[in-house]
């Protein structure tokens, strides 16, 4: 999927990462009931950040005491993850694992789970997402977070919808091609990617991006079907309720304190 993208990402994506954390902070800051101590080196918090691309938001949440574990189905998105950690540090920042987000395996709890960028929408199967919610719930501390933002109706009927974005440098040339099938309710991307090569040449890569629109009336029929809290749903990185012309909504889940473990199968 976002394998030909991989090294062209983070500038193709342009995400004010700090700007995210402090969100993700001020969500746990508000709706968390969890333990003040974390799962984590010295009672650190464990994150895990699901669809964790080239893991920007997993460093800059280990800058923020956090011990993130950064999941992600691509190779390359993870290379480029990994080349992040700089050489020589006596223990590595974050753990990357390639890993189906939807089938993820972990060896403990966690105390903060994030799925961030419309990842969720990749997941085009309700019973993916459906999955990943029993997943989250039986992974999660008492009182723990799950936090991930998904694309709003406006977005893929009206910013998307049949429209055409390019980006011109003189590193890359990139041409993304949109359709949104109202009836399905799913998106379909279409990537060109022309990279510059040191002789002067172009070298071409395609990609195809599948997402789906999930209504907050799904999410909030999953999410207690796992055993999970919905204890917030807000707009674009702001503590408001989502307004019709949000780009994104974002949904706060939280494990019940003394909440048995949910089967994850």
């Amino acid at each position: 999927m976002y394998q030909p993208l991989a090294a062209v990402y983070d500038r193709i994506q342009q995400t004010d990462v700090c700007a995210w954390a402090d969100f993700i902070g001020l969500l746990e800051a508000r709706y968390s009931s969890r333990s003040q101590r974390g799962d984590g080196r010295g009672g650190r918090p464990i994150l895990l950040d699901l669809g964790c691309g080239t893991g920007a938001f997993c460093l800059e949440m280990a800058r923020r005491g956090y011990d993130p574990i950064g999941i992600d189905q691509s190779d390359a998105m993870l290379d480029q993850a990994r080349m992040r950690i700089q050489d020589g540090q006596p223990e590595p920042p974050c753990l990357f694992l390639q890993q189906d987000i939807s089938r993820f395996e972990l060896y403990g709890t966690v105390d903060l789970i994030t799925c961030l960028l419309d990842t969720v929408n990749h997941l085009t199967r309700e019973g993916q997402v459906r999955r990943l919610l029993r997943l989250a719930a039986n992974y999660l501390n008492p009182g723990a977070l799950m936090v991930f933002d998904l694309a709003s109706w406006h977005h893929f009927s009206e910013t998307l919808d049949q429209n055409i974005f390019y980006t011109d440098l003189p590193e890359h040339t990139l041409f993304w091609q949109n359709h949104f099938n109202r009836a399905r309710q799913t998106n379909r991307a279409d990537i060109t990617l022309f990279k510059a090569q040191p002789d002067g040449r172009y070298v071409r890569s395609d990609a195809l991006i599948r997402e789906r629109y999930y209504s907050d009336g799904q999410v909030s029929a999953w999410a207690e079907e796992a055993g999970l809290d919905l204890v917030a749903r807000l707009g674009d990185l702001v503590l408001r309720k989502p307004r019709e012309a949000d780009e994104r909504v974002f949904y706060v889940l939280r494990r019940p304190n003394g909440s048995r473990q949910q089967p994850a199968t």
